[in-house]
């Protein structure tokens, strides 16, 4: 890509996540987004996706739950309400979102200056890593066919 079309293709995208950043609560489309960079919505969502390194429906539901985060760490409002200005329509459905990004669900964080966000997965990693190794005489050990894991 040419340092000139790099330069405009930031700067659009720039105006982009400065718009979302404006109107999170509100219902935001690619179709408008893409109007608001100057280009097609097809072109838009290849550009964004390459440059911001997600698509634009996950760039709004991790900025949503980290908001989410925040609230739930700084105030005292409960986990329903936040899940509802979220925009899940469920309690359920905005746990699972939670705990896929953060790894731990809602309730579990705590006001604590502690917390930080995790990766997807490194929780349950980091437990597999404490499982003490499978003998040949356990259970789990019988169900994988012989094989320790």
């Amino acid at each position: 890509m040419k340092p000139k079309t790099l330069e405009s293709y930031t700067e659009r995208l720039l105006t982009v996540l400065v718009h979302i950043q404006n109107h999170l609560d509100e219902e935001l489309s690619l179709d408008e987004l893409a109007a608001v960079a100057h280009f097609s919505p097809y072109h838009f969502h290849r550009i964004f996706r390459g440059m911001v390194g997600e698509s634009v429906r996950e760039h709004l539901r991790r900025l949503r739950l980290e908001r989410a985060a925040l609230r739930l760490k700084h105030g005292s409002e409960p986990v329903t309400s936040v899940a509802f200005d979220a925009g899940y329509e469920s309690h359920e459905a905005f746990t699972r979102a939670f705990a896929a990004l953060f790894g731990v669900s809602p309730l579990g964080v705590s006001p604590e200056p502690s917390f930080a966000p995790v990766p997807a997965g490194a929780v349950r990693r980091a437990l597999r890593a404490e499982r003490p190794p499978c003998s040949a005489s356990s259970p789990r050990w019988r169900r994988t066919n012989g094989r320790a894991h």
